[in-house]
């Protein structure tokens, strides 16, 4: 089987600048291929180990002995500038106990051999039975621009965001969208970091991609192997591990300049440091960004201004058998001001409170995998708090408060999640298998106050205990079949206080979420059927706009997924079709004094299609594009003689592309990207005195970067055009009703970086 080919002008050089960052095995093997220009053979499939970093200029043969020291195989070369890898005759010699293997993983001659950690089973990306998306970490590299979840989103069909800012946006899969409000019911995407649940019902954190190996989307509901909440998907970041081999870092700096608004910059850095020779390392993240502004208001400019600080850590080796790592994560972000307005394409507000922000967020965990006899065992523990403070301009609401204007509304929150799993994996016969137990604690308290006065309090508690197992079986050469189901209790406890209002409501849920899907496999073409489950536990909402003040129920989405891949000769594509039926749908709506409460919308479903296709070319040049296409609807609605039944946020189309180049000049590897993203117009919200919509939006990026000795230079432009369409959200929702309201994207911005490896 051939792994990989390309071409370079440095083909022809014996020796070639090579500069790999630590991996998977494969990954490195591959990129080696398309840095050097050679031709890279593998007689069966590598194992799943990691790769350490090599960088500097070495002859193919020096590149590869590296990368497969100790792992049992060796590269032969059979041509000029072709080589095979094959298993070595020879006994491997290990100065330490083997590492703990891995769960089973299938063979992948379907694309890049990337493995999808989110499947907790090694799945690689080209035959996992699921609609799944991988971004490769290189994109956030540590001398790469700054990126978040709006990166990751530009590079994933069917992932969307609202506008709030960092900390305060909700995630959307595909047409699972629930409204844009910052609201209390549970968030339909949950987020993990490394394997640890990291949100509930509360935003997401929008960690920034620093020192990422990779980000996974899966893309539908995870309900057997994820629990309540998953029922959009699944958003995990996958942080580089420390490394035990040698001592490693990055630094960078970076200014950035608004069109129209103020000067910013970042600064961030990564240290990996050994602690005990090939068996403990220390790796920490430090970043800073000050973000320029560009919204005005009177006579202030760029009031929307702000900063982002944070970092990780992360100590991890081996202990006999096992890899333990720990982990551990903190973000704080603030912005001076919001950055809606109230004309469209405007970047200028008449004059009002000023509505500042803070989040606060910070999670750690452990992870701990070894062998069991034959078994593989994977055990999880962690903890996530965050904190939410936004202030609102209620001075228009006032009277339903018997408070005098002007007057800010103070918006806290505080959002703690503990969560641990215990899962085992193995083969047992034809069965490849995973078991596991896993409990969740989330809690939530929030006050709302007007000056001195209490209006709203919110203290929730959810309690939840499942077993999971998901079993998969060849039928045949080419045909394999997954089923997988969890049984879980949830109990929540819900209490809300409004003026005048008081509701209560507890409760304890017994479900399964069941989930099958069939594959079938030959040569280059995967093929698979899935379908799968899941739910949001219910809760408690205040009396508003003639609703009554009782409980709204769970609500579960079932989708199927009919899905292939196929990779052949630099070309490689992923599409699907899907449809979805969600019952009970939860959805945020406002009252009339401006606060939201959760109820139930009515019934909805969803079908499309979900398509992206590669290139990857000769001469380092590679093509992306992707479309999302979907009939999102709802239903039944509360809202009488409401017309448009479009979900909220989501648009019925998406499309993206983008077109990489990678050339070497003389000593310098320079690389260049143009990318573009059209989102066609979306409803804002299920409530019709909110029936907005936002414009179709072109946005275009560009950038380019040159690297030499470990140095990187980088220059990028985004939205290129500097479009001014309205996006995912709002601003003020004590103004909402009775005002129009618009959040502009971020007009074009130019960035400067430089960066240096070490």
């Amino acid at each position: 089987m051939v792994a990989a080919c390309g071409f370079s002008p440095a083909a022809d050089a014996q020796d070639a600048r090579i500069d790999l960052p630590a991996g998977p095995i494969a990954a490195s093997i591959a990129g080696l291929a398309r840095q050097a220009g050679v031709s890279i053979g593998i007689a069966g499939t590598l194992p799943v180990r990691s790769a350490p970093r090599i960088a500097g200029r070495l002859s193919i043969e020096a590149a590869l002995r590296r990368l497969l020291a100790g792992s049992g195989w060796r590269a032969v070369a059979v041509a000029p500038r072709v080589w095979r890898i094959e298993r070595d005759p020879r006994p491997v010699e290990r100065a330490h106990p083997r590492p703990a293997a891995l769960p089973p993983v299938r063979p992948d001659p379907i694309g890049p051999d990337i493995v999808v950690t989110a499947s907790k089973r090694g799945d690689r990306l080209g035959t996992a039975p699921l609609a799944v998306a991988v971004v490769d970490g290189a994109r956030f590299d540590p001398l790469a621009n700054g990126a978040d979840a709006a990166a990751v989103a530009s590079a994933v069909n069917g992932l969307f965001a609202t506008n709030f800012g960092t900390g305060r946006d909700r995630l959307f899969v595909r047409g699972v969208a629930d409204g844009p409000f910052d609201g209390f019911a549970q968030s339909s995407v949950a987020v993990y970091l490394g394997g640890i649940r990291a949100t509930f019902d509360a935003p997401n954190p929008d960690l920034r991609l620093i020192d990422m190996r990779q980000v996974e989307v899966l893309k539908g509901p995870q309900g057997p192997l994820y629990g309540s909440g998953a029922i959009g998907g699944i958003y995990q970041l996958v942080p580089e591990v420390p490394e035990t081999g040698r001592i490693a870092g990055a630094v960078r700096a970076g200014i950035e300049t608004v069109e129209a608004g103020g000067i910013g910059a970042r600064a961030d850095a990564m240290l990996n440091l050994p602690i005990v020779a090939d068996r403990l390392a220390l790796r920490l993240v430090a970043y800073h960004e000050r973000d320029a502004g560009w919204i005005d208001e009177g006579a202030r400019r760029d009031v929307n201004a702000g900063h982002v600080s944070g970092g990780r850590a992360a100590i991890g080796g081996r202990v006999g058998d096992w890899r333990i790592d720990l982990n551990a994560a903190t973000q704080s972000a603030a912005r001076d001001d919001s950055q809606y307005v109230g004309a469209r394409g405007a970047r200028r507000r008449a004059v009002r409170l000023a509505e500042p922000q803070d989040t606060d967020f910070t999670a750690a965990g452990v992870t701990a995998t070894g062998p069991v006899g034959a078994m593989t065992a994977t055990l999880t523990a962690g903890s996530a708090w965050q904190e939410l403070r936004t202030d609102y301009d209620a001075s228009s609401a006032v009277a339903a408060f018997g408070v005098a204007p002007p007057a800010l509304y103070h918006d806290a929150r505080a959002y703690h999640l503990v969560s641990g799993e215990a899962r085992l994996a193995g083969r047992l016969g034809a069965v490849d298998w995973l078991a596991g137990l896993s409990w969740l604690s989330a809690s939530t308290r929030a006050t709302g106050r007007i000056g001195s006065a209490q209006v709203l309090r919110i203290d929730r508690e959810i309690d939840e205990k499942a077993g999971f197992g998901e079993a998969t079986v060849a039928l045949s050469g080419n045909v394999s079949a997954t089923v997988g189901a969890r049984v879980f209790a949830t109990a929540v406890s819900d209490d809300r206080r409004t003026r005048g209002d008081d509701r209560g409501y507890s409760d304890t849920t017994v479900r399964a979420s069941p989930s099958a899907s069939l594959a079938w496999q030959r040569g280059r073409l995967f093929l698979y059927g899935r379908l799968a489950s899941a739910l949001r536990p219910g809760g408690v909402q205040a009396a508003a706009n003639g609703l009554p003040g009782l409980r709204y129920e769970a609500d579960e989405l079932i989708e199927g997924d009919v899905g292939g891949r196929w990779h052949a000769a630099g070309w490689t594509i992923d599409a699907g079709l899907f449809g979805s039926r969600w019952d009970h749908v939860q959805a945020d709506v406002l009252s009339d004094a401006g606060l939201v409460s959760t109820y139930n919308a009515g019934r909805a479903a969803n079908r499309g299609i979900d398509a992206s296709v590669t290139w990857q070319g000769v001469a380092g040049v590679s093509l992306t594009a992707g479309v999302l296409a979907q009939h999102a609807r709802i239903r039944t609605d509360i809202a009488t003689g409401d017309t448009d039944r479009r979900l909220p946020i989501v648009p019925d189309l998406a499309l993206r592309g983008e077109a990489r180049v990678t050339r070497h000049l003389g000593e310098w590897a320079v690389d260049g990207r143009l990318s573009a993203r059209y989102l066609g117009e979306a409803r804002l919200s299920f409530d019709p005195r909110l029936d907005r919509e936002s414009e179709p939006a072109l946005t275009i990026g560009a950038g380019i970067g040159a690297s030499r000795d470990g140095w990187d230079v980088r220059l990028s432009a985004e939205n290129l055009t500097d479009a001014r369409a309205d996006t995912f959200s709002f601003g003020n929702p004590f103004t909402a009703l009775t005002t129009r309201q618009f959040t502009p994207m971020r007009p074009r911005t130019l960035s400067l970086s430089l960066g240096r490896r070490f």
